[in-house]
């Protein structure tokens, strides 16, 4: 990457707290995340371990408290949204710039209004056009996102409509907005297999001919292999391994990349066998050792010092010592 080159939406050590009654927690500290225009990037990681966090913290739609930004920049197109009011937020960037595709499509519609009163809305106070104009563009819109027979759905309330046509909505009404960036957050946990395939499709469809940015969060790395250019794997907050989908994905490198893929069975035949670690018994400093350190297997007294980024090569790296040596075995 050239020297001045600026990515279009580059996260820079990002740290962010939640504070409990158990006290301050750590929930993101994320090194750097670039992410290109036009690009596809996932987020790769399970349940909790802070992606939906990720993604309402590039909104400015942490509750806070309990959350609290500790230090970092998140930088779309060089200006730091993290310095922008709430106002401004809504007034330039929230559905201006950014628009998020949330898992569960009810929790974003509205169900006592149609669907085409929704999108019609959301054209007329982006785009500024006038009803009927409005009501061309938003027909242009679901027929855009493959919604079968667009001028009858737009006469329908959500409730209505299959989780696959509401999902679709909401990819039209983010498309509506004039959104360049589209925060997916597990768009299709809650659909059919056959269902999520054709979302994802559409997804890389209007990525592609658009050329919309989509950061794309989900547990299920079968998913962003099929849909992202680069990937990153994120793990109690931090990531532990980046790069290309492909090589990330083929080539894992750190322990907990490598547990995440086999949790996934290849075939009805094969067998999930997730090996427990000895439990802990010492004392570790938190600060300084791997993030993995008390469940992985490969676990070494030097892990208890080690966060390093180790390059693997131009389109890969770990946070991982064990890296480091497969790298020297093979020099």
């Amino acid at each position: 990457m050239e020297e001045n080159h600026k990515p279009y939406l580059h996260i820079k050590n990002l740290k962010v707290n939640f504070k409990g009654y158990d006290g301050i927690r750590t929930i993101l500290d994320i090194d750097e995340i670039q992410i290109e225009k036009g690009e596809a990037y996932g987020i790769i990681g399970e349940s909790g371990t802070g992606k939906t966090v990720l993604a309402l913290t590039i909104f400015k739609l942490l509750e806070m408290p309990p959350g609290e930004i500790v230090s970092g920049e998140i930088l779309l197109d060089g200006d730091d949204l993290l310095k922008k009011t709430d106002r401004q937020m809504e007034r330039e960037v929230r559905g201006k710039k950014i628009s998020m595709i949330f898992q569960d499509p009810m929790s974003t519609l509205n169900p006592v209004y149609t669907v085409g009163d929704q999108v019609i809305n959301v054209i007329i106070k982006n785009q500024g056009l006038k009803k009927r104009e409005a009501t061309e563009k938003a027909v242009e819109m679901l027929r855009m996102v493959d919604l079968p027979d667009p001028e009858r759905a737009m006469e329908k309330y959500p409730h209505e409509l299959s989780g696959g046509q509401r999902q679709r909505v909401i990819i039209a009404l983010a498309l509506s907005c004039g959104a360049e960036i589209i925060i997916a957050d597990e768009p299709t946990r809650n659909l059919d297999v056959t269902i999520q395939a054709g979302i994802l499709k559409l997804i890389k469809k209007l990525q592609k001919t658009l050329n919309v940015t989509v950061l794309f969060i989900a547990n299920n790395p079968g998913l962003i292999s099929s849909t992202c250019d680069n990937a990153a794997v994120l793990y109690k907050g931090m990531i532990v391994e980046q790069g290309n989908t492909k090589e990330v994905l083929r080539n894992p490198m750190h322990p907990y990349t490598f547990t995440l893929l086999n949790a996934i069975p290849k075939s009805r035949k094969d067998k999930i066998i997730l090996k427990k670690p000895d439990l802990i018994n010492e004392k570790i400093d938190l600060e300084t050792a791997c993030i993995y350190y008390d469940k992985c297997l490969k676990r070494k007294d030097k892990c208890k010092m080690f966060r390093n980024n180790i390059k693997i090569s131009e389109i890969h790296q770990v946070k991982c010592c064990f890296a480091q040596e497969k790298i020297q075995e093979g020099i």
